[in-house]
C-alpha cells in the first residue's frame, strides 16, 4: 500500500511539473475553433507501431507536439487515461519521448486536426537496454545516446531513427559502417515526416531511387563544420554536386539548413540538417 501511495504521489508531482512547464513555455492557442490531439502510450511488443491485443498501456510516458514551425508543446500521459491537447486545425507532428531503456518504434506521428474533432496519436515504445532518456526541448530534435560506432550507429545514437532505418532498407548499412571516411548530412526525423506515409512507402519500394537519395547525403572524406562552411560545393557518393551556401551565421547544403555539426563517428562525421535533399 505504501509503495502504491508513493508511486501515485510521484506521478502526481511529475504531472504537476509538466503542466507548469507547459503553461510557462508553450505557446497558447485560442479556445475557439480548436481541435484535439489525443492518445495513450503503450508497450509495442512486436514493433509494428500499432497497439495490438495484449499490449499494455505504460504507467507514464512523455510526448512532444509541433507543427514544424514555432508551435510546440511537451506533456505526459498516464496509463489508460489519454492525453488531450487542444490545437488549431492543421497538420502536426507528435513525437514519443523515450525514457531509459525505451525507444519510439514510430519516431514521428503525423496527424491532421479538424476544428471540433480529435486526431488519434497513440505513442508506441519498444525496449532497448542501450537507450537513455530523450529530451523535449522547444526547438531541438530528440536525441538518444547509444553506443557510438560507425556513422550509421552514431546517427542512430543522435536520434535519427528514420534515416538509419532507410539506410538499412537500402542495403547501405555495411558500406556506411565499415568503410570511409564519410561526411554525412543527416535529416532529422521531423524532416522525413514532411513526406506523407504514401510518399515514404513509394521511396522504400523503389530501392534504386532510395539509394540515390541517401547517397546524395553522403560525401567521401572528412569535412568538419568550418570546412563545409568554406566550400562552394561538395561531390557526393551519388556522383552529383551538393551546393553549399551561407546566409549570415547559417550554413545551407542544398535547401536544407545545418542545425548541428561535427558528430564524430569511427569512420566519419555527421552534420544534422533540417530537410531532405533530393537529387
Amino acid at each position: 500500500m505504501k509503495t502504491n501511495l508513493r508511486r501515485s504521489f510521484a506521478l502526481l508531482v511529475i504531472a504537476s511539473a509538466i503542466g507548469a512547464a507547459m503553461s510557462s513555455y508553450a505557446p497558447t492557442v485560442s479556445a475557439q475553433g480548436l481541435g484535439y490531439i489525443r492518445g495513450i502510450a503503450f508497450a509495442d511488443a512486436n514493433g509494428n507501431g500499432k497497439r495490438d491485443i495484449g499490449e499494455r498501456a505504460l504507467d507514464v510516458a512523455r510526448f512532444k507536439i509541433t507543427n514544424g514551425g514555432n508551435f510546440w508543446r511537451c506533456g505526459a500521459v498516464f496509463g489508460e487515461t489519454p492525453f488531450q491537447v487542444p490545437v488549431r486545425p492543421g497538420t502536426y507532428f507528435v513525437m514519443p519521448i523515450a525514457g531509459p531503456g525505451e525507444y519510439p518504434t514510430v519516431p514521428v506521428i503525423r496527424v491532421t486536426v479538424e476544428a471540433g474533432k480529435s486526431a488519434e496519436a497513440d505513442l508506441p515504445f519498444g525496449s532497448n537496454p542501450l537507450a537513455v532518456a530523450e529530451n523535449c526541448g522547444a526547438y531541438q530534435p530528440k536525441r538518444t545516446a547509444r553506443v557510438p560506432m560507425g556513422v550509421v550507429e552514431s546517427a542512430n545514437g543522435a536520434g535519427l531513427t528514420t534515416l538509419t532505418r532507410l539506410i538499412d532498407q537500402a542495403g547501405l548499412f555495411e558500406t556506411l559502417s565499415g568503410r570511409g571516411p564519410f561526411t554525412v548530412f543527416a535529416p532529422t526525423d521531423l524532416a522525413f515526416a514532411q513526406f506523407t506515409e504514401e510518399e515514404l512507402e513509394a521511396l522504400r519500394a523503389d530501392r534504386s531511387r532510395l539509394r540515390a537519395v541517401l547517397t546524395y547525403h553522403v560525401v567521401p572524406g572528412l569535412f568538419k563544420a568550418d570546412q563545409v562552411a568554406k566550400a562552394l560545393g561538395l561531390s557526393t557518393v551519388n556522383g552529383k554536386l551538393l551546393i553549399v551556401r551561407t546566409e549570415g551565421s547559417d550554413v545551407f547544403v542544398g535547401e536544407a539548413r545545418v542545425i548541428r555539426t561535427d558528430i564524430t563517428a569511427a569512420n566519419g562525421v555527421i552534420h544534422i540538417i533540417d530537410g531532405v535533399l533530393m537529387p
